[in-house]
């Protein structure tokens, strides 16, 4: 199939026609002509390399009342990504060879949006047992994590590092004391004890990076941290990275630079994940790390959750929001049009970093190049709303909000998936 992208300004160029042929970018010059299947008028929108998103979760096998492998596929291509590391805190847990193939299978039986299993680190994730990670890798899994909860036992975690690292497979971490923050619903500080909610202390973050760091750096393994929150995590990464070269990357999410605390005002549940928004001082250190890339990517943590389920009281709520549909765009809105972010930070922190983390090769806007791009018009409006969105839980704090940076296309592999 040929494809004709016309009218589209590649980050860093000028207006121009992109053909697309048989998978690969033929070729960018203005003016072409030549007869295509399809051609898509774009009037300068924006053409990037599709997104790379580190941090989703699935939900599937198991969780189908939150999302399914369709839904979240159309999710994800409606945010302009093409490929996914999923986590495995699903039901049953991703602790074994065959649910890693089955979830790679049931992908591609969808075929619109690579998806990269991240395994269990212990089996269940009950903390006991290291699973086989030298299966689990043969099997497809990219990376080990226990998303969504710790490894307390701190020598159960140096064997599992140590393995992984034998295995050549990063681990993923979700790095919190929970003894610290056990029971806590919001960050704690003055806006938690104005709303009467127990508060997790930004501690129970750092101890956790401290304790996982130092044991990396002794073990020499690979580690990547996880939804950074704090200003004082970023820190001491970053001290960490200068000591131990190679040793860390870390990721925050667009929701800790644009919401703080105080958002939980209203006790909207649409505001509650974990870690949890802190106040604006982190939410402002946090861009100024990302602009630095003392943050090394921006990821969406994309958490799925029934309206019942959410609808709860605060203190008893699950954690988490949906945020793969609304990536790109808060980036756009919020960062690219008020100047903060270029595009090409942009590519660097959702695109080439995840790629570089995963050892995967980079896409680039060029000929001969792979045409797994995605379209976006930084001016064009969408609203988001239960009905806008295509994944099948709505639990989003963009939720009756307008952002620019609308997504009008996204083509893997020489295919259409997404059209606006």
């Amino acid at each position: 199939m040929r494809i004709l992208l016309r009218g589209v300004r590649p980050i860093g160029g000028n207006k121009t026609d992109v053909l697309i042929e048989k998978g690969v970018i033929k070729g960018i010059s203005p003016g072409i002509r030549v007869d295509s299947d399809r051609v898509f008028d774009l009037d300068g929108a924006v053409l990037l390399p599709s997104l790379v998103d580190l941090h989703s979760h699935t939900r599937q096998p198991g969780g189908d009342e939150q999302e399914t492998v369709e839904s979240f596929s159309r999710a994800a291509v409606h945010g302009g990504v093409t490929s996914a590391v999923s986590m495995p805190n699903t039901s049953p847990v991703v602790d074994n060879p065959a649910i890693v193939s089955w979830l790679i299978n049931e992908f591609r039986r969808v075929g619109l949006v690579d998806v990269l299993p991240a395994a269990a680190i212990t089996v269940g994730q009950q903390g006991k047992e290291l699973t086989e990670m030298a299966e689990l890798k043969k099997a497809g899994a990219v990376a080990v994590t226990e998303d969504g909860r710790s490894v307390r036992d701190s020598r159960l975690m140096r064997y599992a590092l140590e393995y992984a690292r034998t295995v050549g497979l990063p681990v993923f971490l979700h790095s919190e004391d929970e003894r610290l923050s056990d029971g806590g619903a919001m960050n704690e500080g003055r806006t938690s004890l104005e709303l009467g909610l127990k508060g997790i202390p930004g501690i129970s973050e750092t101890v956790g990076i401290l304790r996982d760091l130092e044991i990396a750096a002794y073990v020499g393994a690979r580690i990547h941290v996880c939804h950074i929150s704090l200003a004082r995590s970023v820190s001491i990464v970053s001290q960490y990275k200068k000591q131990f070269p190679g040793l860390v990357s870390c990721e925050t999410a667009p929701h800790y630079m644009l919401f703080s605390d105080r958002d939980v005002a209203g006790y909207s549940t649409n505001f509650k994940m974990n870690p949890p928004l802190r106040d604006d001082s982190d939410r402002k250190a946090l861009v100024k790390a990302v602009k630095r890339r003392d943050v090394d990517c921006i990821a969406t943590d994309h958490a799925p959750h029934t309206e019942w389920d959410k609808e709860l009281e605060f203190s008893m709520a699950p954690f988490g929001i949906v945020g793969i549909e609304t990536w790109l765009s808060s980036l756009v809105h919020y960062f690219v049009n008020a100047g903060i972010l270029g595009w090409d930070d942009i590519v660097e922190l959702c695109c080439d970093n995840p790629r570089r983390i995963l050892g995967l090769p980079l896409v680039r806007i060029e000929e001969g190049a792979p045409a797994d791009v995605v379209v976006v018009d930084p001016e064009s409006e969408w609203e988001v709303s239960p009905g806008s969105l295509f994944s099948k839980s709505k639990n989003s704090p963009f939720l009756g909000k307008r952002l620019a940076g609308k997504v009008l296309l996204t083509i893997k592999s020489g295919r259409v998936v997404y059209s606006d």
